[in-house]
């Protein structure tokens, strides 16, 4: 696989790509580790060199001293005096100097639950951890539940299986990959989901889901309503419809699928038993929500 470390280092210094350049170089972010990891690498210095230390998240700085510890790691056969430490130490100094700088960040939310395998900004996390302004959040094999809390408002999110998303705050996050489900009990100020060219807005209380899937992004509402933009078009989702962005484009609104609201099925069937554990964790969201 050849990677696209020249690409990435275009696209964060302003590059616009075509869409299918950019469709391509996507697919291959989410395939290939090595080119992923230079991507966080490179964003992260272009955001301490854009906004300072604040605008590293939380553990950022703590992967920064990893990073040159490892680098400081002897290579057989080099010169007895080793230069390469001294760049290391020097960039162990300034990881710990940004670590020390970077916090206290503000907090937008606390975990409810998380299954053996949730990392907050790259750390294993549990419940009551908490989550922070441009925090991490990623899943492995099993559902975590997390309430984001501000002064608008509280929202309960489900993350499935092999999610990955960031809070950019309470009141929006950025859908990496993977499935999420909103739960907003009481109508506040509106909260807000990016997904690639998604942009989902939920004016007031209800519950939806938005889910990035190899051939689109799917949006579909179980309670409420929800306004779904990509580009210049946008369409209104309401309870019990569904669309999706495939190809660039917004399909028209259609009644949602028993697959697009699995989580809240409850008719008696198999899928009871199947989604017990959904149903656990979407009470403990509901709980938490209801200290509105």
């Amino acid at each position: 696989m050849s990677h696209v470390t020249s690409t990435i280092d275009d696209v964060l210094t302003g590059r616009v790509l075509s869409a299918d350049d950019d469709a391509r170089f996507r697919a291959h972010l989410r395939e290939c580790a090595a080119c992923k990891g230079h991507y966080d690498r490179s964003a992260a210095v272009l955001r301490l060199a854009r906004g300072g230390p604040d605008s590293l998240a939380p553990g950022e700085a703590q992967r920064m001293e990893v990073r040159a510890l490892r680098l400081a790691r002897p290579i057989p056969g080099t010169m007895s005096f080793p230069w390469r430490l001294v760049f290391a130490a020097a960039a162990v100094t300034a990881a710990v100097v940004l670590t020390v700088s970077a916090w206290p960040r503000s907090p937008v939310g606390r975990v409810l639950a998380a299954g053996v395998g949730f990392r907050l900004d790259g750390a294993p996390a549990g419940k009551d951890a908490v989550v922070f302004a441009r925090s991490e959040l990623v899943t492995e094999k099993e559902d975590a539940a997390v309430l984001l809390e501000g002064a608008r408002g509280r929202r309960g999110l489900l993350l499935r299986p092999n999610t990955r998303l960031s809070a950019a705050s309470a009141e929006e996050v950025q859908l990496e990959a993977g499935r999420v489900r909103v739960q907003v009990k009481k109508a506040g100020d509106p909260f807000a989901v990016r997904a690639d060219e998604v942009h989902v807005v939920q004016p007031g209380a209800g519950t939806f889901v938005v889910e990035r899937r190899p051939e689109g992004t799917l949006v579909a509402v179980h309670q409420g309503s929800v306004l779904v933009s990509a580009g210049r078009e946008q369409v209104e989702v309401k309870e019990g419809q569904e669309t999706e962005l495939t190809a660039g484009h917004l399909a028209p609104v259609r009644p949602a699928s028993a697959n697009a609201l699995i989580e809240d099925r409850g008719d008696g069937t198999v899928w009871d038993a199947i989604l017990r554990f959904l149903s656990q964790l979407i009470d403990v969201i509901a709980k938490a929500l209801a200290g509105d």
